[in-house]
């Protein structure tokens, strides 16, 4: 006699299910939204389940440890812990998660809240050992499957870099994408573009100006979008212009065409080194002075403050009313009497201006003692390149420590936590010297020029200079101006550091 059928009980309303539909990156199948949800929809019409809603994930990994989907996800799951719905359906099990812990964890959490997480393709009965089995398995292999595609791509990015191509073909501001060839060449109209963008900024001009310049102009992004602060650093920052494209952060040697020469991309990393310790507003400023006036009472930025005074002003002594003059521009420090030092200091902006413009001109004027001055900047040329090289060699020393380390912990292995804190300790060394190295290297290239010549040259172009040039150019020869202000607006006195040598 044949055995009963294992027949299932009738719930007693329908259940209320979740669609869950994704489209991968990588595009595996290739099966549409569209037939993923009609054959979610044929499967619950086939076993009563009551379809009440859909979630769509395109162009969203269910592999990766970074993806948006898992937001989205977590949040169907958290929608049957609350009873909203009695469980979720998807085309296939991969749609779920190829991810072997976020798989697990989104199917623990559904049935503890005594919810179901169902395939409409891939259907086990999962009330036996060996539908639970079979499951899993499937699950292994969507797991198997997705580090398979990612090895994949992975050695098809490191073959691309090998050969000086970046990991994608995508778009880039200033250059065309050759199919044939598979290499990005110039743009003939956005090429030049993109490397007076490197000169501006080189020459003082700030992000926000290029910015405004490129959007009044009509270029767009290699996306066709417009142009944002952010946008236009990443772009200059890529170093594609330079000759390289970046991979995991780091900087590779490209096979497509420079538009830059290494010494203005030299040039340009300096600025944005030395112009992150300067706040965006400083950058922007349309005062000459920002961010270098400090005051000498508390040390404090002084802050610029325009004034504008009344029409006319009576004076009592000769008993009549007289015009004033315009807008007034001001120094200002606010510290002072936060931190105990006096009353607020404030010092005229024309005062302050003429004092540096004499202040150049005292150190243009030294160019007539040029071999005096060259062998001063040789001397402190060979001492910093001296200091330089000990920096690299200490370099060297660490990341070969780091290696031995490494050998002797295979060969003989160290306790985890001690291997642990040694290598940490080494490469925190490490990190140290190479921003040493970083900044000695700046320091290098920034001492070869002469401050005398330099000063020269921006009094011969100072009408010519935008704002933001004569800046760049002041904060390379000197580090601030320090202002001592007294009780009356006039009585000030204007100290200068020593000129950089």
């Amino acid at each position: 006699m044949a055995g009963r059928p294992n027949l299932r009980q009738v719930p007693a309303r329908p259940r209320r299910v979740l669609g869950i539909v994704r489209v991968s990156k990588e595009r595996d199948g290739m099966v549409s939204p569209e037939l993923q949800v009609t054959a979610i929809t044929d499967y619950c019409a086939s076993v009563g389940h009551h379809l009440a809603g859909i979630v769509e994930g395109i162009d969203e990994s269910g592999s990766q440890r970074k993806s948006s989907w898992w937001r989205r996800l977590d949040d169907a799951v958290a929608s049957v812990e609350s009873g909203e719905y009695d469980g979720i359906v998807v085309w296939k099990y991969s749609r779920t998660a190829r991810h072997r812990m976020k798989w697990a964890v989104a199917l623990d959490r559904v049935e503890s809240a005594g919810g179901v997480l169902e395939s409409a393709t891939e259907q086990f009965d999962t009330t036996t050992s060996a539908g639970r089995f079979a499951r899993g398995m499937v699950a292994e292999m969507n797991a198997f499957e997705a580090e398979r595609i990612g090895e994949v791509w992975k050695e098809s990015h490191e073959r691309r870099i090998r050969n000086g191509r970046p990991h994608t073909g995508k778009a880039r501001f200033g250059y065309t994408y050759d199919l044939t060839e598979k290499l990005h060449k110039p743009h003939p109209e956005q090429a030049p573009i993109l490397a007076d963008l490197y000169r501006r900024y080189v020459a003082g001009e700030s992000i926000g100006t290029l910015v405004q310049w490129l959007n009044r102009h009509g270029w767009r992004t290699a996306r066709g979008g417009s142009w944002a602060d952010d946008t236009l650093r990443k772009q200059l920052d890529t170093g594609f212009a330079a000759g390289l494209f970046t991979y995991h952060g780091d900087y590779y040697p490209g096979a497509h065409e420079a538009l830059i020469d290494p010494d203005l991309w030299q040039a340009y990393k300096d600025a944005r080194v030395a112009r992150r310790k300067v706040p965006p507003r400083t950058e922007r400023s349309p005062y000459l002075l920002s961010g270098l006036v400090r005051c000498a009472r508390c040390g404090s930025v002084m802050v610029a403050y325009r004034e504008t005074p009344r029409a006319t002003k009576y004076d009592n002594r000769r008993g009549k009313a007289y015009p004033t003059p315009g807008v007034r521009l001001s120094w200002r420090c606010k510290r002072c009497p936060e931190l105990g030092k006096g009353p607020t200091g404030y010092v005229a902006s024309h005062l302050v201006e003429t004092q540096l413009l004499e202040h150049l001109s005292a150190l243009a004027a030294s160019v007539e003692a040029d071999s005096i001055e060259k062998v001063v900047v040789d001397a402190r040329q060979t001492l910093l390149e001296v200091e330089l090289d000990r920096l690299t060699r200490e370099g060297a020393k660490l990341q070969e420590a780091l290696i031995r380390l490494a050998v002797s912990n295979a060969e003989n292995p160290l306790p985890p936590a001690i291997y642990a804190q040694s290598k940490d300790d080494i490469e925190s060394r490490a990190r140290d010297v190479a921003a040493a190295i970083e900044a000695a290297g700046a320091t290098v290239r920034r001492s070869s020029k002469q401050p005398a010549h330099t000063a020269a040259s921006l009094l011969a172009e100072w009408d010519d200079l935008p704002i933001e040039g004569r800046r760049e150019v002041l904060r390379s020869l000197i580090d601030c101006v320090l202002v001592r202000t007294g009780r009356d607006l006039f009585a000030v006195v204007v100290e200068w550091p020593e000129a950089r040598r």
